[in-house]
């Protein structure tokens, strides 16, 4: 008697691509964040080899971008309580 073949399961290789892009893309802005700071923070101390005053020059223009941030996120953030939800 004739028996067709059982399907074949698909091997894990195209889920594991799509869990691991999916986890990079989430991690994404972390990872940019972490490597920013280690960045500047090499910056920085390259910049007081070369001279003091101009690592206190980053410490100056990271300080204005921190507070530039700042403003920028108080603006983004409504004033006041949160709307009613009447649920």
């Amino acid at each position: 008697m004739y028996s067709p073949r059982p399907t074949k399961e698909p091997n894990g290789c195209l889920q594991t691509l799509i869990i691991t892009r999916i986890i990079l893309q989430i991690l994404f802005v972390p990872m940019l964040l972490v490597a920013g700071g280690i960045a500047m923070v090499l910056v920085f101390f390259f910049a007081l080899t070369v001279n003091p005053l101009l690592g206190l020059g980053v410490l100056g223009i990271v300080g204005v971008l921190l507070y530039l941030l700042g403003k920028w996120e108080s603006k983004r953030v409504p004033e006041g309580p949160p709307p009613s939800d009447p649920y």
